[in-house]
């Protein structure tokens, strides 16, 4: 696996390459997450037929931090300087949760820079979105004295669909030990969020060209499954996949169902993908 660092304006991105396909497959990191919390499966299957590029949006891993307020067009823009950096002239965008909407953004702003779109556990954003649960609600509150550990635990139990948690402590440990080795400042943290609220991209994805697929679980309860039908409802032409007995994280749940809706999909639009 290849490391670098890209600029974007006066922020540095730190990436990986992994793969040395012709073709370009650029994933997007949710709210907080790292570069590394895609996990091995995911990103190992996709690099045995495209070059995957992956990294840590601005405000967590190894990328800049910045004081000052950030957009999620401005992250859009992060994701261009990478391909820029790694020398893609265009990529499959797959982008999570906030990687999903600032993929969305991606095609809409930087149209040529798109292949094709894949879009994870996402929405449109603005009023019309249906809210995440009690539960999930709850998770941006955590009880005073609540340690950072214990949130991230918290975190994924309620996050990824009943059960999965406890069949799958191994994945849970890895989760956690990522969160602990590059913790994301509540600073940038927030800062991410407000981009993420002040982004309404309802009426405008309905302008998307680019071949396009949507992925949600049906346990999803921070961004639930309602989100993702009414996604796709709104971009032309796109393709709906629900995934059964999956929460918030299908890279980490259904890697080797997601795998294969993915490349099947990629397969057929990497010749025909409209820019």
């Amino acid at each position: 696996m290849i490391h670098g660092t890209a600029r974007s304006a006066d922020v540095s991105l730190a990436y990986s390459v992994q793969g040395d396909a012709p073709e370009t497959i650029l994933l997007i990191a949710g709210l907080g997450s790292r570069a590394a919390d895609w996990g091995a499966a995911f990103p190992e299957r996709l690099a045995q037929s495209y070059r995957v590029v992956r990294f840590d949006n601005r405000g967590a891993g190894a990328s800049s931090k910045p004081e000052q307020a950030w957009t999620l067009c401005d992250m859009a823009a992060d994701a261009v300087a990478v391909l820029d950096a790694v020398q893609a002239e265009r990529a499959h965008i797959i982008g999570v949760s906030m990687g999903g909407m600032i993929a969305q953004l991606l095609a809409l702003e930087h149209a040529p820079r798109c292949a094709s779109l894949v879009l994870m556990s996402t929405s449109f954003g603005g009023h019309e979105v249906i809210a995440p649960t009690p539960e999930a609600l709850a998770l941006f509150r955590p009880a005073r004295g609540t340690t950072p550990e214990q949130i991230v635990r918290q975190s994924m139990h309620v996050l990824t669909a009943p059960g999965f948690a406890e069949r799958n402590p191994d994945a849970i440990e890895t989760l956690v030990r990522y969160a602990l080795e590059q913790p994301t400042p509540r600073r940038a943290f927030g800062a991410q969020l407000q981009a993420i609220m002040d982004s309404d991209r309802a009426e405008r994805v309905q302008q998307i060209q680019h071949p396009t697929l949507v992925v949600h679980g049906d346990s999803d309860t921070l961004i639930p499954d309602g989100n993702g039908r009414a996604l796709a409802g709104r971009i032309p032409n796109a393709r709906l996949e629900i995934l059964e007995d999956c929460g918030h994280m299908p890279m980490w749940e259904k890697p080797e169902r997601l795998s294969e809706l993915v490349l099947e999909f990629l397969a057929r639009h990497s010749a025909t993908a409209a820019c």
